[in-house]
């Protein structure tokens, strides 16, 4: 799986050309800030899809390059991203089928009401229909995964490489396994088909899971929010719907959360 991106900053353009564990290639291509939205009690929406049209992409986010939402692309481009928005009892979510492994992005380094000082509680929704057959995140030729949720952070050394938390519903790795491939670290939340159909809920505090998996402070913010639903190392199917994604403030995660 391959995946770019640009971060562009006044003049400044951050190239990341990386190899994560010789899973993907992932340089940073310039992506402009996208609007966020502040809840009355501080929660920071990333992306509810509350104003997207259902059957559309998601309006705020990119492809891999970085160069062009999703929205942009032309007609035969977006046959392969396949990701659409859905609605179902009056609520909108981003729904994803296919085998075609194509990142998407949401940048968030120059959102100035991140600050993961205040705000480190990553809290996203997910249910899954299908899982590849026989993936492993794990191993090279079938890393395939019905959903996963990649937190990116700041670039360092001389190959530029970022680090990656990635956060995964593995078909065969158990709940709770992690993983370090150089600087992506992978974080199988749930696992299998067991709880198939049902939406669940987690929620990371990614500011101390930064501290736990890299042993040092995290930056002030990341540099994109990224998902990925893919079955085609496996050759199989994936299936998955991805909910609302937010910023919550330190002390808030929900009481049962996963």
């Amino acid at each position: 799986m391959k995946l770019h991106l640009t971060y562009k900053t006044g003049r400044l353009v951050v190239m990341l050309g990386i190899v994560l564990a010789g899973l993907f290639v992932l340089p940073a291509q310039s992506m402009a800030q996208v609007p966020v939205r502040v809840l009355d009690n501080g929660t920071i929406v990333l992306d509810d899809f509350t104003n997207d049209v259902v059957g559309s992409m998601p309006s705020k986010w990119y492809v891999r390059d970085g160069n062009v939402r999703l929205k942009d692309l032309d007609a035969d481009k977006k046959t392969k991203y396949r990701y659409r928005v859905v609605e179902e009892n009056g609520q909108k979510y981003l729904r994803y089928s296919g085998m075609d492994a194509m990142h998407i992005g949401l940048p968030i380094h120059e959102t100035n009401e991140i600050d993961l000082s205040t705000h480190p509680i990553l809290s996203w929704e997910w249910r899954v229909h299908a899982v590849p057959t026989g993936a492993n995140e794990d191993i090279e030729k079938l890393n395939d995964t019905a959903a996963s949720i990649y937190v990116v952070y700041e670039i360092s050394g001389i190959f530029r490489i970022p680090k990656v938390i990635r956060y995964t519903w593995s078909s065969t790795l158990p709940k709770g396994t992690e993983l370090a491939k150089g600087r992506q670290r992978i974080v199988v939340k749930e696992s299998g088909m067991a709880r198939k159909g049902e939406w669940i809920r987690f929620e990371r505090d990614i500011a101390e899971d930064y501290r736990k998996l890299f042993g040092e402070e995290p930056p002030k913010r990341p540099l994109a929010i990224l998902i990925l639903s893919d079955a085609n190392n496996t050759g199989s199917f994936a299936f998955a719907d991805y909910g609302p994604i937010y910023l919550k403030r330190q002390g808030t995660i929900l009481s049962g959360s996963k």
